[in-house]
């Protein structure tokens, strides 16, 4: 009956990790993650998206990639619109089809981006969406960095126009023709005049309003050409994503924004760090001064199925620096019987991936030592670490102690384990309630540290 509650548990907490997983991928990747994966198989693929990138960032990395890097605050974003961490998503995740857009009532929409590390920025990259740009829709950048948080204290970077960048480039305009991972997605680059060092990046992204110098019809518009692809006031369904229903009005759009520049690499360090940093490694270097030497005991006693054990020091005794366990012989017994249907459910790795590693037994030692006035004192607790069966393991105090009895008591999931089969005792019907393998007998030994010159020839014998 252990063995199914434990199984069963462990498949509740991986359902409910599956699921919590699929809804932070789903707030980045958005609701086409089933399309995306199916296109991933079919055309894309990471060596030709990683040299696309390269491409674009002539050369520098992307520097805001999640979830290396993120927003510092939530975006209003449409109804059926792609997340707002699709901007930030890596190039080739997610459909092809799908792009961030704000409602048509927001004109202006500021991204907080922050970096993973303080990095030297040179300019920033505006993946055009598949729906194109158009005159009522083309918006007006400005970008600040900083290092701090605070907006009075950022630089600003500039002010671009996208139209009048885009004028020589008319396959900006107009929903995407065709769509290749190969080839380089479009694109408006937003390039510093000199790289920033920061960690923080403000860029606005503003609608201009209808009417403004900036909109020149009688350049960028041919009102006699009836062809859609040039034409961007042809009605196409520019505004619709994940087969959301077609808007008419203009509104603010991406599909990526792109950081582009190199990280800080860690400065060497300082001189007087170097030199501290050299000292102490010669000191672990070199042969310790003092060693440890047993603490003699007059008695010890045992209880508790052997998880407890008090012993009795003489008189006078040396002040305790610390103790020596022996690690123990138990097992963790893996689960024999299981609900599913699957007879070799180890296979799969799922109850063992959770048994073992993510809710894993643990065991404590907790040591006890007697003050005046006879009252029974904690000095710590040391989670014990896995280790062969006999290895030794020293454990120090946090601070010499005088006393004449001190008690180790093992705490942690001890009914999680067992005895090698080979030394299990079959005599007996009734099965032991803990493991003699966690037996304390014969395992802790105190000590004390003391130079090897002050004990002579003695020092060998008591040696810990």
């Amino acid at each position: 009956m252990l063995d199914y509650v434990r199984v069963l548990i462990s498949l509740r907490r991986s359902s409910r990790a599956d699921n919590a997983a699929y809804n932070a991928l789903n707030e980045v990747v958005g609701s086409c993650l089933k399309d995306s994966l199916s296109e991933r198989i079919q055309s894309s693929d990471n060596v030709q998206a990683a040299e696309v990138l390269h491409q674009l960032c002539g050369g520098q990395e992307a520097l805001a990639e999640f979830p290396f890097a993120s927003f510092l605050h939530s975006v209003e974003t449409a109804k059926d619109s792609a997340p707002i961490l699709s901007l930030l998503a890596p190039l080739n995740s997610g459909s092809r089809h799908s792009y961030w857009r704000a409602p048509p009532s927001i004109t202006s929409v500021e991204f907080v981006i922050v970096l993973g590390s303080v990095s030297d920025v040179s300019g920033v990259i505006l993946l055009v969406s598949p729906c194109g740009y158009s005159v009522a829709d083309t918006p007006m950048v400005q970008i600040w960095a900083s290092n701090k948080i605070h907006r009075e204290e950022r630089s600003s970077m500039g002010k671009w126009d996208v139209q009048s960048l885009t004028t020589s480039s008319s396959d900006l305009y107009g929903p995407e023709k065709s769509a290749s991972v190969e080839k380089l997605p479009r694109h408006v680059k937003f390039t510093f005049k000199n790289p920033v060092r920061c960690r923080i990046i403000w860029i606005t992204l503003r609608l201009q309003r209808p009417g403004s110098a900036s909109v020149n019809f009688g350049k960028d518009l041919s009102l006699l050409s009836l062809d859609e692809d040039e034409n961007p006031f042809a009605q196409v369904d520019r505004r619709a994503s994940f087969g959301g229903a077609v808007e008419n009005e203009p509104c603010i759009h991406a599909k990526r924004i792109l950081v582009v520049g190199s990280p800080v690499k860690r400065e060497g360090l300082t001189t007087s760090q170097s030199s501290e940093q050299l000292s102490i490694r010669n000191w672990l270097d070199r042969a310790p001064q003092m060693s440890r030497f047993k603490v003699p005991i007059e008695a010890e006693r045992l209880m508790d199925y052997d998880l407890v054990l008090e012993q009795y020091l003489p008189p006078v005794s040396p002040s305790l620096a610390g103790f020596r366990l022996d690690a123990f012989s138990a097992i963790k017994p893996r689960v024999t019987h299981s609900p599913s249907s699957d007879s070799d459910i180890w296979d799969k790795s799922v109850t063992f991936l959770e048994d073992r590693y993510i809710s894993q037994a643990v065991l404590y030692l907790q040591v006890s030592a007697l003050q005046e006035p006879h009252n029974m004192v904690t000095i710590a607790e040391y989670r014990l670490p896995e280790a062969r069966a006999g290895t030794p393991m020293y454990f120090d105090f946090p601070r010499p102690i005088q006393s004449r009895r001190v008690s180790f008591k093992l705490l942690g999931d001890v009914t999680a384990f067992a005895d090698e089969p080979s030394e299990q005792d079959d005599s007996g019907l009734r099965a032991l309630l803990v493991a003699t393998g966690l037996s304390l007998s014969n395992r802790i030994k105190l000590y004390y540290y003391c130079d090897p010159y002050e004990l002579g020839k003695w020092a060998s014998l008591s040696g810990v």
